[in-house]
């Protein structure tokens, strides 16, 4: 208590010589004289060291090249992982990037990412159930935010390249922000988007494009992607596509999450929608949503490398072309778009329920969504080790090889018995067409068995054959 006393008494003693006198200005404003008692007590000099901050920190070149963007950009010049950089080639709402080259002269470019204009603020639901970030990740600095996600980008990326299937840019170093990669492009010219594809005059160096062939890539990869890499674009479109040596390159992988990610599955039936839209306006008679959905989740389906793979994908987009495009399909693949789909049976708490109400007729096998993903059967009946089609496509093999071995045998037998008669109508060839869809072959079959049963009919019995042939 005493030092309290003796702390206030040195506090009035110091300021208790304030006198209210006349400024040179004549004035008798108590405030103003009151502030010339501290006048000589205030530092208006500027700051200097670690600790002082400033708006122009924040200053940014193309909203996205900060002070500290450029010190990286900098300092990798300085260790001459590049040599030149060169105007932007393209800009987002998250990233800029830049053409930049070597020392060999080979066409690189750096994706810069935005940090204090961010226009893409809503990041976290693409985080959200990533394993990779299940510690979580600081939100103290859009830095520390923007440089997870750079990291998030670069793993997408080397997750698609050791895959080996999916054109994409390769990654090459990552630093802060910065992520250098591979470029896409010849003689330092961009790739142009596949939306922008449709307008190449085709000539010598770009033939035509071919829309329904890389229609089947882009569905090919997106089911590689799912399968193999263990990811979901989430932003899949054709402005997230390139178009160059006639194939299609995927880009923008930032926001891909995990196939295990609660939104996974919504992010995927959006990516289909948007590709499939894009390419209906081409011209291209594409899959359902439904079938483009269960192709890329079905676990029954031949691997992604498999040529199994290609072979049912071929035979999808068959059935597709002879069946056409209607508004029936248009109103489906609305509502598919929005339904619920569990991701396994654990999961879908009313499987039972669906598998009673499906015994007694009280529900189709077509409304029950999740099968594919869960690698059921259509009817819930149990787990389903190979796909329908292929199991039919089977079945029609043998049946066609029996067929085709019975028919030659038949054939050997008239001709041994009936060589001198003439008059026997011309056979028609039941060889397989190529590219045979399923509903013709089984019409195919069943003429073939119509044809065999009146043939049997007039076929002698091979007992009597062999009484008359006996010696």
């Amino acid at each position: 208590m005493d030092e309290m006393n003796d702390e206030i008494s040195r506090l009035l003693e110091e300021y208790d010589d304030l006198e209210f006198s006349d400024d040179e200005t004549g004035s008798q404003d108590p405030v103003k004289l009151y502030l010339q008692k501290f006048q000589n007590k205030v530092d208006f000099s500027m700051k200097s060291g670690w600790q002082m901050k400033d708006k122009s920190d924040r200053a940014t070149t193309d909203h996205a090249l900060d002070r500290r963007s450029r010190a990286i950009l900098f300092k990798m010049m300085n260790q001459e992982i590049f040599s030149e950089i060169n105007g932007c080639i393209s800009t987002g709402k998250e990233a800029n990037i830049y053409h930049v080259i070597d020392k060999d002269n080979t066409d690189l470019a750096i994706k810069v990412y935005m940090t204090s204009i961010m226009p893409f603020k809503c990041r976290d639901k693409y985080v959200k159930g990533d394993f990779r970030m299940r510690h979580g990740y600081s939100k103290a600095t859009s830095w520390k935010l923007v440089s997870k996600w750079t990291e998030k980008e670069y793993r997408n990326l080397i997750r698609i390249n050791q895959s080996g299937l999916i054109p994409c840019p390769t990654p090459l170093r990552l630093k802060g922000v910065v992520l250098l990669m591979s470029f896409v492009g010849k003689n330092g010219i961009p790739a142009p988007k596949l939306k922008d594809a449709c307008f190449i005059a085709p000539d010598d160096d770009h033939p035509a494009v071919e829309w329904p062939r890389l229609y089947a890539q882009v569905v090919n990869d997106v089911r590689t992607l799912y399968q193999k890499c263990r990811l979901v674009h989430a932003d899949l479109s054709e402005y997230n596509l390139l178009y160059m040596d006639d194939k299609v390159w995927m880009i923008d992988v930032s926001q891909s999450v995990e196939h295990e990610s609660p939104q996974a599955l919504d992010y995927l039936r959006s990516d289909c929608y948007n590709v499939n839209t894009f390419f209906r306006k081409q011209g291209v008679t594409t899959l359902t949503l439904r079938e483009f959905f269960e192709w890329v989740v079905n676990p029954s389906l031949p691997a992604p490398d498999d040529p199994a793979s290609h072979v049912y994908l071929q035979q999808l987009l068959q059935a597709a072309q002879e069946r056409g495009f209607h508004e029936t399909i248009e109103v489906e693949d609305s509502a598919f778009r929005y339904v619920h789909i569990p991701r396994n049976l654990q999961a879908s708490y009313p499987f039972v329920r669906d598998f009673l109400r499906l015994q007694i007729g009280k529900l189709t096998p077509s409304e029950v969504y999740y099968a594919a993903v869960s690698g059921m059967k259509q009817d819930l009946s149990g787990a389903q080790t190979e796909s329908d089609l292929l199991k039919v496509d089977a079945l029609n093999e043998e049946e066609h090889s029996r067929l085709s071995a019975s028919e030659n045998e038949d054939a050997n037998e008239n001709s041994e018995n009936e060589s001198g008669q003439n008059n026997q109508p011309t056979r028609t060839s039941q060889a397989r067409p190529r590219n045979e869809s399923p509903a013709s072959r089984k019409l195919r079959k069943k003429t073939v068995k119509e044809h065999q049963a009146e043939r049997r009919k007039t076929k002698i019995p091979k007992h009597v054959k062999r009484h008359r042939t006996k010696k």
